[in-house]
């Protein structure tokens, strides 16, 4: 057994035994989601570029051209029609017939594979665009562009109709061909609605000051959207408001709207002026987002609801609770008049009893296990219809916790062992789903490339429920979204994972130098707020006249230093696989340019833990030989080259990093048109990738250790020793006191 596969089988060992492979995954192949019913004969045909594709008269260019736009640029297959073999496209009101659910019947297909012929045929057009993507996925390469295909009959529906993933956009922007090819590949995987996150990174004609530079125009909006509906996808802008508001807020314009002088966190929801403003907002992204029919209305976190002057009630439970279904009603009924359905964070500071007041329309975007049976009863009866939520990236660095780790002190069995039965689990408590939402959060900066498997694994059960294993769905989607035969990926996931838990558990929290104490907390005002920076103590430098140095970084970081050893070789094996693999996964090379980004990043990590040490070894050792002034400059200027690699090595590594990362996206908060990023701090959130105006918020805490400024005064002891024992700093000394 390989340590691949041996690490798979140990990480999710106690998920075995809950099913066996399906008869595709037997006959190597894969369809991501897992389809519902499949019967096969047992054979494969073959087929190449000499088939024809013959779609009905009903069916529209639109969807023609993409089958064909896609089997060329993920298989280089060309369908000239030279030859005997038909690819036959059918719509038909009865063509998968017995699902209840009329959302979920017109999603449905039915793909039929012979020798010779395969027939898909569908519902409605979005049934059949699924059954493309079905029939992409199982083109398995033979040779000479020869493909083939198992024969037998796939029919398939999801079980929820809404598959809603979370592109979080607060802290980055991404170019518009990367959200294009994003596009696609949600497509591929039959997510149908994508909620974007924008605040600041659109233009908001209305009110120009709130767009940061480089947002996006309405015409660039305008594109995506339609991109997205001629693949069967929703894009749901999502606008947060009156909380979570910092971007608008900062802003002198509207600082009269907050509901308190001293925190930009949140709008007055009590002034007529602020909430027209959040109208003004929803209403350009409304014109921004064509032919949509929901519109995401956050109200996420609203905790001081109803707690500006302006508000007639004392500032309780109940009145932000109130305040908070006014809010959400009057919304409603303004959305409605626009043709969009709201989907809401059904949410404190809502008490359970008010959600009787809640519109029946609305969608809940946040069922999740914390919600009690008497919030789940109540929004039942209320008609409420909900959406089973799973995060898959929260606050943690680098990269996210798919599998089993020990995570800030304990142990967590991973994001996708929460994902696997997440549905069933909730509707055998009574949640009333009609869909999932994959939340991945921009707090902490991640790249989105990190979140494919996570979006991917959620969408899955909400197309089946309960099939098939966790461990198949992520084999299907190594498979489909790396290429067959790709190598196996699993491994560099869980190594990826451990350096980027080494990473965020190195650092010391100490009390913030560069932020004040925070507003509040969902506790209240004034309630929490501790902020802290991240970083590291450097070894204590010597003096002049007193070089005596006990080794205290390696007693402070021990374990710290024992880890980076160990993992630095695991490194190796990671950044080797990486190396090799980008040549070899069929598609998606760019997703492992930028987990090569990071596992160097996690590299330098360890080594600068490692090379510290070896600085203070070279300062005690210094300590203890006073009596030979020459082998004490000596060794002193051995820490000094030492700490200067840490810093050459810094320089390079953050340089490809930086290289790999825009790419994709454009330069963070760089200036633009004329325009420059104001960058201020929310007064309540703490993002570790706002720390920074720029990308460099993965570098703040090695920034924080002054590594250049301890440097300098390293040199300084060195040569104010050399002086006082007539030791001349020449030659070879000099030599090497040069960066």
């Amino acid at each position: 057994m390989n340590l691949s596969l041996f690490l798979f089988l140990l990480i999710l060992s106690p998920l075995f035994g809950q099913g066996t492979v399906t008869d595709l995954r037997s006959m190597g192949y894969a369809i991501f989601p897992t389809p519902q019913q499949v019967i096969l004969d047992g054979e494969s045909i073959i087929i190449d570029g000499s088939w024809q594709i013959l779609p009905e008269k009903s069916i529209s260019k639109k969807i023609t051209d993409e089958l064909i736009k896609r089997a060329q640029e993920l298989h280089g297959l060309k369908f000239s029609g030279t030859g005997t073999g038909q690819i036959e496209l059918k719509i038909a009101k009865a063509a998968v017939a017995g699902i209840s659910d009329p959302e979920c019947s017109g999603q449905a297909y039915r793909i039929t594979i012979r020798q010779g012929r395969v027939i898909i045929e569908a519902n409605k057009e979005a049934g059949l665009f699924y059954g493309m993507q079905s029939f992409l996925q199982l083109l398995k390469p033979v040779s000479d562009g020869r493909f083939k295909l198992p024969a037998g009959t796939i029919t398939d529906w999801p079980d929820l109709e809404l598959r809603v993933i979370h592109w979080d956009t607060k802290h980055h922007r991404d170019k518009m061909e990367t959200l294009k090819r994003y596009i696609d590949w949600s497509a591929y995987f039959k997510i149908n609605t994508i909620a974007f996150e924008i605040e600041d990174k659109y233009e908001y004609p209305t009110h120009p000051v709130i767009g940061g530079p480089n947002a996006f125009s309405k015409n660039e909006m305008n594109e995506l959207t339609s991109y997205a509906l001629d693949r069967f996808i929703q894009l749901v802008p999502n606008v947060q408001a009156p909380a979570h508001m910092g971007f608008v807020l900062k802003h002198k314009e509207f600082e009269h709207l907050r509901a308190e002088k001293e925190s930009n966190y949140q709008a007055c929801m009590c002034n007529e002026e602020a909430m027209e403003l959040i109208f003004d907002m929803y209403q350009d992204m409304i014109d921004a987002t064509p032919g949509v029919d929901y519109f995401f209305v956050s109200t996420d976190e609203m905790y001081y609801a109803g707690i500006c002057d302006q508000c007639k009630e004392e500032y309780n439970d109940e009145s932000r609770s109130q305040i908070w279904v006014d809010y959400l009603n009057r919304v409603n009924q303004w959305m409605n008049k626009r043709g969009r359905r709201v989907l809401a964070w059904v949410e404190f500071p809502l008490l359970p009893k008010d959600i009787s007041q809640v519109p029946n329309d609305v969608i809940d975007g946040i069922m999740n296990s914390n919600r009690t049976h008497e919030w789940i009863d109540n929004e039942n009866k209320a008609g409420i219809e909900q959406l089973s939520y799973n995060s898959i990236q929260g606050s943690e660095l680098l990269f996210p916790n798919y599998f089993s780790t020990t995570y800030r002190d304990r142990q967590i069995d991973g994001r996708l062992s929460d994902t696997y039965g997440a549905v069933l689990n909730l509707e055998s408590r009574g949640a009333n789903l009609i869909g999932t939402f994959a939340a991945a959060w921009d707090d902490a900066g991640l790249h989105n490339e990190t979140f494919w498997l996570g979006w991917a694994t959620v969408t899955q059960y909400g197309w089946t429920k309960s099939t098939p294993v966790l461990q198949q769905s992520i084999a299907d989607f190594m498979d489909v979204f790396y290429g067959f035969d790709s190598p196996d990926m699993v491994e560099t996931y869980v190594l990826l994972e451990e350096g980027a838990r080494f990473y965020e558990a190195l650092w010391d929290r100490v009390p913030s130098k560069e932020r004040g104490k925070g507003y509040g907390s969902s506790f209240g005002k004034g309630i929490g707020g501790d902020i802290s920076d991240l970083l590291i103590q450097m070894p204590s430098n010597p003096s002049v006249n007193d070089l005596n140095l006990a080794p205290s970084f390696r007693y402070k970081y021990e374990q710290k230093i024992e880890e980076a050893s160990l993992l630095l070789k695991k490194n190796d094996l990671l950044i080797s696989q990486l190396m090799r693999n980008i040549t070899r996964v069929k598609y998606n090379s760019y997703n492992l340019e930028v987990f090569l980004a990071i596992a160097f990043l996690e590299r330098y990590t360890m080594e600068t833990v490692l090379n510290l040490a070896k600085v203070e070894d070279y300062l005690v050792a210094a300590s203890k030989t006073y009596n030979d002034p020459a082998k004490v400059v000596s060794l002193l200027t051995d820490a000094y080259k030492l700490s200067g690699k840490i810093v050459k090595d810094q320089n390079k590594m953050w340089s490809d990093f930086t290289a790999t990362w825009y790419k994709s996206r454009l330069m963070k908060n760089e200036s633009a048109g004329g325009k420059e990023f104001y960058h201020v701090f929310d007064d309540v959130k703490d993002h570790f990738a706002d720390r920074r105006k720029g990308l460099d918020y993965m570098l703040a805490p090695f920034e924080r250790m002054k590594i250049e400024e301890w440097r300098g005064q390293l040199k300084s002891v060195i040569n104010d020793f050399a002086r006082l024992h007539n030791i001349p700093v020449k030659g070879l000394e000099a030599t090497r006191l040069e960066d």
